[in-house]
């Protein structure tokens, strides 16, 4: 499950992120460096691609997809912490003033454009809470696998957001607190759906809705905020 070589995390607390272009899209630098290679990258024909974007159930995925490969081996997906299980693009998180991996807007209609032309499984966080032995077994047979029962069971329990939290070989805490501060939030916080209701006023959520009218308008995809 690969794309590219994870990232140094030798970076102090408060080192700021240079930030670039790459395609039109704001990337870190460290990621700008290597885009050659990462665009250049082959692929072999079992390469399993894992494209989400930022805070959207990567995590999740990755844990999920890891234990189907190893056909529910608890022991097995614990051999190492998740950022070095599973190389990726972007691990790095850019300065708050920035905003980097360009729009979800694009990401999340560019995909669904292109679930139809190629072997694309599109999933969504809603319906990975809302039926997740349902979900996982759709991505098992994506895979190619065929677990029994018990081992999707297993599985379920095991990628369920209670027992991600306190796996740190999930969790993030294997990473240095001056790298991720845990004390100033989580990294896996509540992993709920419709939290948005906590934040948003009325006003900002008619200027969100107003907003994402426009930029999702001629798409057939459509999402649900609540459960």
């Amino acid at each position: 499950m690969a794309l590219s070589e994870t990232k140094s995390l030798d970076l102090k607390r408060n080192e700021r992120i240079d930030v670039d272009y790459i395609k039109g899209i704001l990337q870190p630098t460290p990621t700008c460096a290597i885009w050659d290679e990462i665009w250049n990258f082959q692929a072999k024909p079992d390469d399993l691609l894992i494209s989400t974007y930022p805070k959207a159930g990567t995590t999740w995925t990755q844990e999920i997809v890891d234990m189907i490969q190893n056909d529910g081996n608890i022991e097995k997906c614990k051999r190492a912490p998740t950022h070095l299980r599973f190389p990726f693009i972007e691990w790095i998180i850019p300065p708050m003033d920035s905003v980097c991996w360009g729009s979800w807007h694009d990401h999340v209609k560019g995909w669904w454009d292109a679930k139809d032309k190629y072997p694309i499984l599109y999933l969504f966080y809603e319906d990975m809470k809302k039926n997740p032995k349902h979900e996982i077994r759709k991505i098992m047979e994506f895979m190619g696998k065929n677990l029994d029962e018990d081992a999707l069971d297993k599985i379920v329990y095991h990628t369920s957001f209670d027992i991600m939290k306190k796996n740190p070989m999930a969790n993030y805490t294997s990473i240095p607190g001056e790298i991720m501060d845990h004390s100033v939030s989580p990294f896996m916080r509540k992993g709920s759906v419709g939290d948005w209701k906590s934040y948003f006023t009325v006003a900002q959520n008619e200027r969100f809705d107003k907003d994402y009218k426009k930029k999702m308008m001629g798409t057939t995809l459509t999402f649900c905020s609540s459960l």
